[in-house]
């Protein structure tokens, strides 16, 4: 329909992982699998599974699925909550089964997710990873703005960048190591006269070289809500609306780390298959514990959200300069829904979100449907509903696409098509994006980087 979404990122230390939704979903194995499938020799989930293992710390201890010691906080949330549970019972009333671990055997299934927490605060990669060993061997810059990347010919030698002190330049011994996100990285290399060429003559860049890949393959998980007025007073709403009964929580948390301030409200997930053609699970819907209006406040009454999200989307869009500048926003475009077989798991999905709320023991917590509403029905009216109020769920991925066809650019060495000494370590990589929240997977694509970047040096 036309309207514009928010799409915010963390420019702080921990990148995005520090203003996110904590959750921890690594995907499938059918995913690493497909990447492999598709040329991305050594991305195999017998690959990358390792990764996953090594850099965790998990709060449940090791498995066959899980690791400890490593710089990546997992843990359970630290209270149970009753809409949770009647959500998950609902759910296993429609026929789903009971899942404690969707990074475990299987994700299909109802459970409450883990988090990227330690002790009931906030974990991100620069708590984990910016420790004492790496200040001894990383020069971190803040407040810096890289302009672009500087090419001898088709080679890599640094980036020019500014601060408040002024204009400086970075020079590579080895190589450059871009890792400026699903929307930066594109740009950057965009600025820097790689990408499509006749967009970078549009906006006055000289192409150094055509490589049509760059920005284009972007995707992102769909998301839409079904909001309800809550019979049980215990949501995210009624702590932001009683300040007694929420400084009384804040007040829990700071001594016992528990309660809800402990938690991140997205306390359950439910995976489910869209469709009866649909192999495995292409469908999270999930429990959130408020509801809120357009500007994110939320409402004056206790509420929560049904959430589906549909997490193997067949859209794809694009991210493409707007001008020759770093500080000239991209063009950010997802291109939501433009596939039917989207519009259809986006409907089945909603359909579904509301069978949950209409089964018991999650129907006595309901009051009533505020969104869609009971008169919205039809195919029509839903799709209508999600065009009219569908969400990013802030997950994008696959613009610097990984792969060995025409429409790649970084090899599965991550290392750009065309240019020497030069990578993209980030979500932006993704050749398709993983059935879960991307977080975890970027970590894992992080280490694995890592281990290739060294053994390449060696």
């Amino acid at each position: 329909n036309g309207r514009r979404l928010f799409q915010p990122r963390g420019k702080v230390l921990g990148g995005t992982g520090a203003i996110n939704g904590m959750i921890y979903m690594r995907g499938q194995p059918e995913d690493f699998d497909g990447w492999a499938a598709e040329g991305c020799i050594g991305w195999g989930w017998n690959e990358v599974l390792p990764y996953f293992i090594s850099c965790e710390d998990q709060e449940r201890g090791a498995s066959e699925y899980h690791g400890v010691g490593g710089p990546v906080a997992v843990s359970d949330l630290r209270t149970k909550h009753a809409l949770g549970e009647a959500f998950h019972a609902a759910s296993e009333a429609l026929g789903v089964p009971r899942n404690d671990d969707f990074n475990g055997a299987q994700q299909e299934g109802t459970g409450y997710v883990q988090t990227t927490t330690r002790k009931g605060r906030r974990w991100s990669t620069a708590a984990g990873y910016l420790g004492d060993p790496a200040k001894k061997g990383i020069d971190l810059r803040l407040g810096a703005m890289v302009e672009r990347i500087d090419l001898d010919g088709k080679r890599a030698t640094g980036v020019p960048w500014t601060d408040r002190s002024g204009r400086h330049t970075a020079r590579a011994r080895r190589e450059v190591i871009l890792c400026g996100g699903a929307f930066n990285s594109p740009q950057l290399l965009q600025l820097s006269g790689i990408g499509p060429g006749a967009l970078l003559q549009q906006h006055g860049i000289t192409p150094q070289h055509d490589l049509p890949g760059v920005g284009e393959n972007l995707q992102d998980h769909f998301g839409i809500g079904a909001e309800y007025r809550s019979t049980v007073k215990s949501t995210v709403n009624d702590l932001y609306n009683n300040k007694l009964k929420g400084g009384l929580q804040l007040l829990r948390h700071l001594m016992f780390r528990t309660g809800p301030f402990a938690d991140n409200g997205n306390y359950s997930n439910t995976f489910i298959r869209s469709g009866p053609e649909i192999d495995r699970p292409d469908m999270m819907v999930t429990f959130m514990a408020w509801c809120t209006d357009e500007h994110l406040k939320p409402l004056p009454f206790s509420g929560f959200t049904i959430l589906a999200e549909h997490m193997r989307p067949q859209s794809r869009g694009h991210v493409r300069l707007t001008g020759p500048k770093p500080t000239d926003a991209p063009a950010i475009q997802f291109n939501f829904l433009a596939d039917d077989a989207d519009q259809r798991a986006a409907i089945a999905g909603l359909r579904f979100g509301r069978k949950i709320a209409a089964t018991a023991p999650m129907a006595d917590c309901v009051e009533t449907e505020l969104t869609p509403g009971a008169e919205k029905q039809s195919d029509a009216d839903l799709l209508d509903y999600c065009r009219a109020s569908g969400l990013s769920l802030l997950h994008p991925v696959g613009s610097c696409k990984m792969g060995i066809g025409s429409d790649a650019v970084v090899d599965p060495r991550l290392r750009v098509h065309g240019i020497e000494g030069l990578r993209v370590v980030d979500a932006s990589i993704m050749p398709r994006i993983v059935t879960g929240n991307t977080n975890a997977a970027t970590i894992m694509i992080g280490e694995k980087a890592a281990a290739m970047i060294n053994e390449d040096a060696r």
